[in-house]
């Protein structure tokens, strides 16, 4: 009973996590928790691979696929599938059924990222939980997390798991990462060992995906998997597929006619007006495909300004052709002082799935 009220706290206390889910500000074994935006399916695959001694030379695959989405803002629930796993005896199919959330974190003014989440995983045949923490320093990004596993050699008998780990962002596009997670001594199983992690991630150029390429000893993804290391080198990748929804079933603005004399002039990209003194500024931004603030209300004289936060060149266009940014590159920032109450709907002309709208009180 005990282990089942520990689990309960777990998820009830899971407030946050990285809100990405790409692989340069985490690392191979260690999630950071992230959650997918609103209107997106996320799929990862990671693959792991062990090469057999001479003369056979015998390549054996340790595959693990991810699927998720979003149910309520914040909140993500999926699961993951691993084939080949050493968890359990004669059980080579990993099922791990979970669910995290996210109302804090630095992008939201809190100090920390803080986020959790909780999976059943059938080959176990228990419930598993973890608490994650992570910061941004630098170019640095930390991580820490605590778990707690079903011992799957003894059904209720849980087991428990520190570890840290994180990634280095070498350029923008460009990271190496690495983590150590140990199960506590008591708790572990004859021949395993802390589960260890180094690699390289990188943004596949014009695209939202990211690609991992790492060396562990840890067979599988899961929770379970991802705390447990043994004496074998596993060489492989994970590659990252945010689906936007919006992109195949949102709508699609007409395009934008001529602005008339009368409206308001765009600034070019990358600028920030100033705007009236003490005139209040709303900071939003793209990522992962999406206006991070589809829905935006302001008084008149509040100056909206954008970041893109995509690898991929973005645009805020007004429906009906009053303001423009023009193309955006990555990191880019423009921004707009409205002026006039109204409602504005604006979009994105490279990804017209994209839209949004300000409304000005």
């Amino acid at each position: 009973m005990n282990h089942r009220i520990l689990t309960l706290a777990v998820l009830t206390a899971t407030p946050a996590g990285l809100a990405a889910q790409g692989t340069l500000d985490r690392s191979p074994n260690i999630s950071g928790d992230w959650v997918v935006g609103p209107g997106t399916v996320q799929f990862n695959f990671l693959h792991r691979f062990i090469r057999s001694p001479k003369p056979v030379r015998k390549v054996t695959n340790f595959p693990t696929f991810l699927l998720a989405t979003s149910v309520l803002k914040q909140t993500t629930v999926g699961f993951t599938y691993a084939t080949n796993s050493t968890l359990a005896p004669a059980y080579p199919n990993e099922w791990e059924f979970f669910a995290r959330a996210q109302p804090l974190g630095e992008a939201k003014g809190f100090p920390l990222d803080v986020g959790g989440q909780i999976a059943y995983n059938l080959a176990a045949d228990g419930v598993d939980g973890e608490l994650s923490v992570g910061r941004m320093v630098g170019p640095v990004r930390l991580l820490a997390v605590g778990r707690t596993l079903d011992n799957p050699a003894t059904r209720g008998d849980r087991q428990y798991a520190l570890g840290g780990g994180g990634a280095i962002k070498l350029m923008r596009y460009l990271a190496v990462h690495g983590d150590y997670v140990r199960l506590t001594k008591l708790k572990r199983a004859a021949g395993e060992r802390g589960a260890w992690s180094v690699g390289l991630a990188a943004v596949i150029p014009g695209t939202p995906h990211t690609i991992s390429l790492h060396a562990t000893n840890a067979n599988t993804g899961t929770i379970q998997g991802a705390s447990r290391g043994d004496t074998q080198t596993r060489y492989g990748f994970e590659f990252t597929i945010p689906i936007t929804l919006a992109r195949y079933f949102g709508r699609r603005p007409q395009p934008a006619p001529t602005p008339s004399p009368a409206a308001p002039a765009a600034e070019a990209p990358g600028t920030v007006p100033t705007g009236p003194p003490g005139g209040a500024v709303f900071n939003s931004g793209m990522k992962a495909l999406q206006f991070t603030d589809p829905t935006i209300e302001i008084e008149a004289g509040t100056t909206v300004q954008w970041t893109n936060n995509d690898p991929l060149i973005h645009t805020v266009t007004a429906d009906d052709g009053g303001f423009d940014s023009g193309n955006l590159e990555a990191g880019q920032v423009w921004a707009f002082e409205f002026t006039r109450p109204g409602s504005y709907a604006f979009h994105c002309t490279t990804h017209p799935f994209m839209h949004g709208t300000v409304v000005v009180k």
